[in-house]
């Protein structure tokens, strides 16, 4: 733990990454207490992996989710850090956008209580065997101590910290903040649009579970959630059609928050008998499909280079009328004038379940689609 407290020291801009392994399991509570103890002392901001995305929320130097979903600010302040530690994070491809992420000269750390994790993705300078809490807290104490054991009040370094950076992070860390061109043309409404005004709409007590496709990104960015344990996420392709049955699991576990399934047209259609799961087990949940018609990411990948993509572009389905024929509420949403009918049923009593068929935008490819396919 010394080794980690002597990079510290020397550290003028350190950032911290926390991957699963931070995040609580079988009754211990998160690590986030820890790494924000350890992260006042340094100077040092906040980031996590998608899988453990919330567990700093409402930090004022949280940067949210590092990879292919960060946002253009977190991803400079990520890439400017002169140290990046992980914690319980594989520091893999999507955490680190194939290593862009890790600045030249930037010293890099692993904290992981499996030693097959240390290094396995990118070569790193020091590799630590351990429990993420346990550890934060060692090198909290060491950075405390004087050498020979004696405590002493932890020197406080405002490392990346300034009033500056903080007002910053503030305005513009948000997916939601960054300025856009609304694509939205009257038939079909923006993804951005949509997700931001869901965002407004849902209790801030939610759990949104995402599928797998090329909307992802756009809930996984957009929809905020209260801690880390208010995000499932579906992070591969090959687990397309997964994301409803994920939102169940949820719901059943966590009945104090509204459940939020987020899927595309295809993983919908694929999963399509859970709506009548939903509907058997009485759970007023909240399913939203970014319904493109489309393979979306084979559309974007191959389409630019010519190849016929009739098979992989669909005829219009009225997703809310099948739907509703298994007894959801369904509203079909082609522009934000049509989130009344959302609007009301969050208002009311939440008897049943509600899907929202969002005839989505898909002139382009979402952004983290140029991240995920970099390489293949």
């Amino acid at each position: 733990m010394t080794a980690i407290a002597a990079v510290l020291r020397g550290a003028d801009r350190p950032v911290f990454i926390a991957g699963r392994g931070a995040r609580g399991r079988a009754g211990r509570a998160s690590a986030r207490a820890d790494l924000e103890r350890l992260a006042d002392a340094c100077g040092a901001l906040l980031a996590t992996s998608a899988v453990a995305k919330g567990l700093f929320r409402g930090n004022p130097w949280d940067l949210d989710v590092s990879g292919g979903f960060a946002s253009p600010l977190a991803a400079e302040l990520i890439t400017g850090a002169d140290l990046i530690i992980g914690w319980g994070c594989s520091l893999n491809m999507w955490t680190t956008r194939h290593g862009r992420l890790i600045g030249t000269g930037a010293t890099l750390i692993q904290v992981d209580d499996d030693v097959t994790a240390l290094g396995a993705h990118r070569p790193v300078h020091l590799g630590v065997l351990g429990d993420v809490a346990e550890t934060a807290r060692a090198v909290a104490d060491a950075l405390a101590g004087d050498g020979e054991g004696e405590p002493r009040p932890v020197r406080h370094k405002d490392g990346y910290r300034s009033p500056e950076l903080r007002e910053r992070i503030a305005r513009e860390v948000r997916w939601r903040d960054v300025p856009f061109t609304d694509d939205s043309d009257g038939q079909r409404i923006d993804p951005r649009t949509l997700s931001t005004a869901l965002d407004d709409l849902l209790p801030a007590e939610r759990t949104v579970a995402v599928d797998s496709g090329n909307f992802m990104g756009y809930p996984s960015m957009y929809l905020s959630v209260p801690d880390e344990a208010g995000f499932c996420f579906t992070q591969a392709f090959q687990s397309i059609g997964l994301g409803l049955a994920s939102a169940i699991g949820a719901a059943v576990a966590r009945p104090d928050r509204l459940a939020v399934a987020a899927l595309g047209d295809g993983g919908a259609l694929m999963g399509v008998s859970e709506l009548e799961t939903v509907v058997r087990l009485g759970i007023p949940m909240v399913v939203v499909v970014y319904d493109d018609e489309a393979y979306g990411a084979e559309v974007h990948h191959f389409g630019p280079d010519g190849d016929p993509l009739d098979t992989v572009r669909f005829p219009p389905a009225d997703i809310a009328a099948i739907a509703r024929g298994f007894g959801f509420e369904g509203v079909t949403v082609r522009s934000a004038g049509d989130l009344g009918p959302v609007r009301d049923w969050l208002a009311g009593p939440r008897e049943g379940a509600l899907l929202i068929d969002a005839k989505v935008t898909s002139s382009h490819g979402s952004w983290w689609l140029e991240e995920a396919f970099r390489g293949h």
